[in-house]
C-alpha cells in the first residue's frame, strides 16, 4: 500500500470514528430528551390528576352544602306551609262560626249557613268556605289568610262557572260573592269592588261587611 492510500485509509478511519461519536452524542441528547418529555408527561399527568380531584372534592362539597340549603328550604317551608295552613284553618272556623249565628250578607237574609260546600266528581273537585242559601239566593263566601289579586277575578270567573255547572241544584239561584280575610292589600279592594264582590273582615269577635256594590252572578 502506497502512502497516499495509507493516508487516504486513515482519514476514513478517523472520519469513521467522529462520526460514531456524533451519533452516540446524538443518541445520548436524544435519550436525556426523552427522559425529559417523559418526566414533564408525568409530571402534567400528575397535575391534571390533582386538578380532577380538587375539582371533584369542591364539587363533592358544592353538593353537600346545596342539599343541606335545599334540605333547609324545605324545611322552613314545610314549617311556613304548615303555619299557614293552621291560620287559614282558624280563619275558616272563625267566620263559619260568625256567619252560622249571623245569616245575613249585603242586606239579604239568608236560611242556613253550609260549610265546606263540595263538589267531588271525576271531572273536577271544588269547595266553597262558607255557603249562606235561602229560597232564591246563595252567597259563596271564600275564606283567605293570604290574598291575591289575581284570586278575586278567578273566584268571579273560573269558580263561578264551576259552580253553575257542577251544582245544579242552585241553577234557578242568585248568586253572590264574598271574600273574608284578617287584611286586604289595596289591589285586592279594588278588584273586588270591579268585580262586586264583598269584602268581609275580622273586627273584634265579629265581622264588618262591605258588600254595597254586590253584583249577582
Amino acid at each position: 500500500m502506497d502512502k497516499e492510500s495509507e493516508q487516504l485509509t486513515k482519514e476514513i478511519r478517523q472520519l469513521l470514528k467522529e462520526t460514531a461519536a456524533i451519533q452516540k452524542k446524538a443518541a445520548e441528547e436524544a435519550e436525556v430528551s426523552r427522559k425529559e418529555a417523559e418526566a414533564r408527561q408525568k409530571e402534567a399527568e400528575a397535575w391534571r390528576k390533582k386538578v380532577d380531584e380538587e375539582a371533584a372534592a369542591r364539587k363533592r362539597e358544592l353538593d353537600r352544602v346545596m342539599q343541606e340549603v335545599n334540605d333547609s328550604i324545605l324545611k322552613v317551608s314545610k314549617q311556613m306551609g304548615g303555619i299557614d295552613e293552621n291560620q287559614g284553618h282558624h280563619a275558616e272556623q272563625f267566620f263559619q262560626s260568625v256567619f252560622k249565628k249571623k245569616l245575613e250578607f249585603g242586606r239579604i237574609k239568608y236560611d242556613e249557613m253550609i260549610p265546606n260546600l263540595t263538589y267531588k266528581g271525576k271531572k273536577c273537585e271544588i269547595e266553597f268556605d262558607i255557603a249562606l242559601v235561602n229560597g232564591d239566593s246563595i252567597a259563596l263566601i271564600e275564606v283567605k289568610n293570604r290574598i291575591h289579586p289575581d284570586f278575586v277575578e278567578k273566584f268571579a270567573e273560573e269558580r263561578v262557572e264551576k259552580f253553575r255547572e257542577f251544582f245544579r241544584e242552585f241553577d234557578n239561584y242568585d248568586v253572590y260573592l264574598g271574600i273574608a280575610g284578617f287584611s286586604f292589600s289595596n289591589e285586592v279592594l279594588d278588584r273586588a269592588s270591579k268585580y262586586g264582590i264583598g269584602i268581609i273582615r275580622q273586627v273584634g269577635e265579629g265581622v264588618e261587611v262591605e258588600a254595597n256594590n254586590l253584583k249577582v252572578y
